[in-house]
């Protein structure tokens, strides 16, 4: 039996030596996510500025949020979603570590 799986490309476009977070989540949890492992994540990454990353999704999955950090930051975490699953995403961080946002590559 063959796995398809879908990645979600995360470009990071943040001021220099700042690190940012992104992961796929079952469900909108609101406000600020568990970066240490909440229960409904799928799959958490992280990484430096200008450095990109990416996350997986299961075929099992049918539908994923997306949420977003930037470390140290005065802003709340940000969510975007729901997304089906049916194929690759890309996103990019923008901003400074006190003012930044995601969109869609």
């Amino acid at each position: 039996m063959r796995t398809i799986r879908h990645t979600v490309w995360i470009h990071n476009k943040v001021t220099a030596g700042t690190w940012t977070n992104a992961a796929t989540v079952l469900e909108n949890k609101k406000g600020n996510f568990d970066w240490r492992g909440d229960s409904g994540a799928i799959d958490i990454q992280g990484e430096w500025a200008h450095k990109g990353y990416s996350l997986r999704v299961p075929d099992n999955v049918q539908s994923y949020w997306l949420a977003f950090r930037v470390g140290a930051s005065t802003e709340e975490d940000k969510w975007r979603g729901p997304f089906n699953n049916d194929g690759d995403k890309c996103w990019h961080f923008h901003g400074t570590i006190d003012s930044w946002d995601v969109f869609e590559c």
